[in-house]
């Protein structure tokens, strides 16, 4: 996906385009009457803004309009689909003074992109979205700042909205990977074990790389999946996607984990051209490493075994794999000894 769109339908606003592209990159989408094919940045013309936006709306992952507020919104509108998904939407006037974040300010970037947008051109960001502006912390961009996932986006509103409402929210937070337990905005959670068992659905964080089959989160319990999850992958030689895939959702499902937890597919440098894993890999969205047999021959692993050994020279693959790559931050325990399927090796470990 590309990044930022710059959109400009009067000559002033064409020339800040054009500013605006030179400093962040992107492209400057201007009018066909305005289009200077010789300009030093990349620039489309257009004959009707609307259809322009139709056609390039899901192709950047920020759009920055010189036009009035109305026009950007008619334009977009058609185009929304979620909070979780939405690119930014930044709207300003042809003469810099007013920048605002309008669509997207937190998971998108929108806030962000307009206070450095204000900076360059001397004019003021517009922040509207109520955590920014009562300086609490919303939980949305906590959860991002963190690389973790979002189970129910849905909930963002519940928790977000005790915090304004200036009530204290449940956290569930073990290993604090929010970062919420201390520092400026502790005052507004309480941990999960000082709170008496309630059957009332109360504003709640939950941090958990365990799946939302196993926890069950109500309306107002935000669930967050942290990236805590290296998943060692053994194979055979043209082992297609389905079989990594396949085993590995099987196994995650089978141990109530959560799919959204996985940090990293690894395994061993013999497997590193290996298409069906790398394929798994990219399917799910994350990284695939791999480690010398060396290496993982060290590993202390509970199933260690002759056959890999003579394969590739190293007596685990899977579960040394796992729990290697587990470790490369912190300490790392095996929460699945290795599993087999149909043609794959999975095994998974827990950073701790």
């Amino acid at each position: 996906m590309n990044h930022i769109a710059v959109y400009a339908v009067t000559p002033k606003g064409v020339t800040l385009a054009r500013q605006l592209v030179s400093t962040f990159g992107g492209t400057a989408f201007v009018p066909a009457r305005l289009y200077d094919a010789d300009c030093d940045v990349d620039e489309v013309s257009f004959e009707s803004l609307r259809e322009c936006v139709a056609e390039s709306f899901s192709e950047f992952s920020a759009h920055v309009f010189i036009t009035a507020a109305g026009i950007a919104v008619r334009t977009i509108a058609p185009h929304l689909a979620g909070k979780d998904v939405d690119p930014a939407v930044v709207v300003m006037d042809q003469n810099g003074q007013h920048v605002i974040s309008l669509l997207s300010g937190h998971l998108g970037g929108a806030n962000e992109l307009a206070g450095a947008i204000a900076n360059i051109v001397g004019g003021v960001a517009v922040i509207t979205t109520a955590t920014d502006t009562e300086q609490l912390p919303s939980l949305d961009m906590v959860a991002a700042q963190a690389e973790c996932s979002i189970h129910n986006i849905g909930a963002v509103k519940h928790v977000n909205g005790a915090l304004l409402a200036g009530e204290k929210v449940v956290l569930d937070d073990p290993a604090d990977v929010l970062g919420l337990k201390h520092g400026d905005h502790a005052e507004h959670f309480i941990a999960a074990e000082l709170v008496p068992f309630s059957e009332e659905d109360v504003p709640t964080v939950i941090v958990s790389w365990r799946s939302a089959e196993l926890l069950e989160p109500e309306e107002k319990t935000l669930l967050v999946h942290p990236k805590v999850l290296c998943v060692g992958v053994g194979a055979k030689r043209g082992a297609p996607k389905d079989a990594v895939l396949g085993l590995i959702t099987d196994v995650f499902h089978k141990k109530d984990m959560a799919l959204e937890s996985i940090a990293c597919l690894a395994s061993v440098d013999a497997k590193a051209d290996e298409a069906g894993i790398i394929e798994a890999a990219e399917t799910l969205g994350v990284p695939f490493v791999t480690f010398a047999a060396s290496l993982l021959d060290t590993v202390d692993v509970p199933n260690p075994s002759d056959a890999p050994k003579q394969a590739v020279g190293t007596k685990s693959v899977a579960e040394a794999a796992a729990l290697h790559g587990a470790s490369l931050k912190h300490g790392a325990r095996l929460v699945v000894e290795k599993e087999k399927g149909d043609g794959a090796t999975v095994a998974v470990a827990l950073e701790i």
